[in-house]
Formats: C-alpha cells, structure tokens, sequence
C-alpha cells in the first residue's frame, strides 16, 4: 500500500512541475531568433569560359616571334588569373589576309562555335586599308579612305547581324586599328585621321548592340617602332602584350560580361 501511495505522490509531483513549466513557458516573453541569409562569394563556383577569336593576322598572331598566338593567347592567360574563372576555352579562327567581307562566311560556316561562345574577340580592317592602299598608291586621299570607311560600316553592321542570329548573349570584343603606316605613308599626312575615322564608325556600329565592346588600341602604337614586327606592321610580342593587357582591362572595367556567364 505504501507503494502504490508513493507512485501516486510521484505521479501528482511529476504532474505540478509540468503544470509550472507550462505556466512559465506560457507567462515568458517570446525570444525573438533572427536568422539570416546564407551568402556565398559569386565566385564561390568558378566558371568555364568559351572563347572565339575570329578575324585577321592579328588574331592568327602574326608577328609573334614567341610563338603564344599573339594577342589570343596572352590575354586568354590573364583572364584565367580571375577567380571567378576556372577554365578558358579558345577556337582561334584569325587568318592572314582576312578582310571583313570575308568574315561572314567564317562566321557561317562555324555556326556552333559562335553558339557556344561566351566572349568573341575581333580584330579585322588592316587588310581592308592595305587594299586601298595598294590599288591607289600613287593617288591615295582622305575623301578615298572616307568613301571605303562607308561600305565598310555596313559590311561590320551586316557581321554583327550575322553574328547575333546565332548568338545573342556573347560578348562580342571589336578591337579597333592602330597607324602602322605613319612613316610609310607620307602621301598621306591625315592617315591618323583616316584611322580615326574608321575607328569611331566602328564603335559606333557596335554600339548599336547589346553586349558590346569596343577597345582602341591606336595611342600603343603611335609613333613606337618598337612594337612592330619586322615587317613595320603586325605587332610584335611587345605589342601583343600590350594589346592582350588593354583589352582585359577593358573586360574588367566591364564586368557586365562575366556576370552573364555566372547566371
């Protein structure tokens, strides 16, 4: 009987302290527990990066006596030193000679490198001038070149075009031309003007799409034989660090374009 009287004192104490727990959990202010969202680094899961290179020599690397693909290269290594990047894959397609009515079919013959391409750099006008150049020599002007620079707008506007139908997210990375000729073409005082000009149209084609950029280059060359090849008009490995150097400060500056590859 004693037992069965314990077991019940037990059972009723066991009881009371629920019940005084229960009037203190219930009587208590309410904690308040905020909670934050996780945040990870953007480039917490570095990213693959395709590359096209389309173009000229410039693009190809000629002049490079190294032999690092020139400008391509070079800037390809530097991009890789971002961490927010852990891989950089190049379809280099420059060729000598290229001018730009001829990189339409370039352009459509390799419709899936263009698709699959997160960046694509261009170099491409040097062959067009030259062309001028030699098929006037001995009657070259500015309202020439002025005449050449208006087909050719439209030739850079048609490649954009062509370009977009396949891609329309790609960065596309228009470098401009530079004045090999400033002691070769002394028929021609305003050649720095005729650069110009063709440099500005360019721009202003490219500007018309998203997802652009357009680097100029001219003022690493003015006036410096030292970063020409021996040829006084492709770079040499000097000017193709110089080139690679500016257009990653460009691609840092905007930095729109690896945030599109993040997504």
């Amino acid at each position: 009987m004693k037992k069965w009287g314990l077991c019940i004192w037990l059972i009723l104490f066991c009881a009371g302290c629920s019940s005084t727990e229960a009037m203190n959990i219930a009587d208590s202010p309410l904690r308040q527990v905020h909670l934050y969202p996780l945040t990870i680094d953007r480039y917490f899961f570095p990213r693959d990066v395709n590359v096209l290179a389309i173009g000229d020599s410039l693009t190809e690397g000629v002049g490079d006596n190294d032999d690092q693909g020139g400008y391509v290269s070079r800037l390809q290594k530097k991009m890789l030193q971002h961490k927010g990047i852990r891989a950089v894959t190049v379809t280099n397609l420059g060729k000598r000679g290229l001018r730009l009515s001829q990189l339409d079919d370039v352009v459509e013959t390799h419709p899936q490198a263009v698709k699959e391409a997160d960046i694509i750099f261009i170099t491409i006008g040097g062959n067009d001038v030259m062309k001028i150049v030699r098929s006037h020599l001995f009657d070259l002007s500015y309202s020439l070149f002025e005449r050449e620079q208006k087909t050719f707008v439209k030739r850079l506007d048609r490649l954009m075009a062509t370009i977009r139908t396949w891609n329309e997210d790609a960065t596309i990375v228009l470098i401009g031309l530079y004045n090999p000729f400033s002691s070769s073409l002394q028929a021609i005082p305003e050649i720095d003007d005729v650069i110009d000009l063709w440099n500005n149209g360019s721009k202003e084609v490219i500007s018309r799409y998203d997802h652009t950029i357009f680097v100029d280059v001219k003022d690493l060359f003015d006036n410096r034989d030292d970063v020409l090849y021996s040829d006084q008009f492709h770079p040499n490995e000097l000017g193709y660090e110089l080139i690679a150097t500016r257009v990653y400060e460009q691609l840092q500056k905007e930095k729109t374009w690896l945030g599109r590859i993040e997504q």
